[in-house]
């Protein structure tokens, strides 16, 4: 069946159908991603000491004040240590996890849908390839925003699409940054713009069960309910994180059929 373009709220529905047919399959990948990211940015913080510089700092901040400058330069450069090696194994366990649902997403599509453990199994094998994509759009985007800030703005909307790209059409990440750029050229705004706004619907939505959970599992024993509200954030990270990426798909599919005739069968 072809493919046809379609308009920003139609794009946005029919993400949310797709996210229907497939949400209990995101959840292995997802929670599974972030439950390793959790356990490895907890022995991050105690491996680097960042865990005891945080624990002085909300026990006992009257001891900043008696440091020599020496002793705080140190203690600032444990936690950027801790959280730059955290922010990188978040980077990459959500390429994993839009790799995984790319792949879901893609096979529902096109009528040929797989399980849980096939997406997983898959985006594992072109995560490494992803990683080596993402580095070579990091550094271009680097050096445009120390520049000129706008080209660095500019290659991160282009290469929106690079994920999706190498999960459906299976390239290799020059191939995916390529194929990225082509897709969104002379949709940059409306491509910025709606994944942005999914961000930031995901964001809120993150904010807004953390609100309402963590305040319920902290009653009663603190450090039980500290335990509860960490797995819970873990689980409302990866979930969201996996949602963006269906909406993703989405998006990538109407951006490919403005630019070629699609068949729903090629996706899969």
């Amino acid at each position: 069946m072809e493919i046809h373009a379609r308009g920003f709220g139609e794009i946005l529905t029919v993400g949310m159908g797709y996210l229907g047919k497939v949400w209990r399959k995101l959840i292995p990948p997802s929670f599974g991603a972030f439950v390793v990211l959790g356990a490895a940015t907890i022995l991050i913080f105690r491996a680097t000491g960042a865990n005891e510089v945080l624990d002085l700092i909300f026990t006992n901040p009257e001891a900043l004040e008696t440091m020599t400058d020496e002793e705080i330069l140190e203690f600032g450069g444990q936690i950027f240590q801790a959280i730059a090696w955290a922010v990188v194994l978040q980077l990459i366990a959500s390429g994993y996890v839009a790799l995984a649902v790319h792949r879901l997403v893609a096979a529902e599509i096109a009528g040929n849908p797989i399980s849980a453990g096939e997406a997983a199994r898959f985006a594992f094998t072109r995560l490494a390839p992803l990683l080596v994509a993402g580095s070579i759009g990091a550094i271009g985007i680097f050096f445009g925003l120390l520049f000129l800030i706008v080209p660095g703005v500019w290659l991160a909307g282009s290469l929106a699409m690079t994920a999706p790209a190498m999960a459906i059409e299976g390239l290799g990440p020059t191939d995916a940054l390529r194929r990225s750029y082509h897709l969104v050229r002379g949709r940059w705004f409306p491509t910025v713009g709606f994944m942005l706004m999914v961000g930031l619907l995901g964001m809120v939505a993150g904010q807004f069960v953390q609100l309402v959970g963590v305040p319920l599992f902290t009653v009663g024993s603190l450090g039980i309910g500290l335990g509860l509200a960490f797995v819970l954030s873990v689980v409302i990270q990866g979930f969201i994180v996996a949602a963006i990426a269906v909406m993703g798909t989405a998006w990538y599919v109407d951006l490919r059929a403005r630019k070629e005739t699609l068949l729903s069968e090629s996706l899969g």
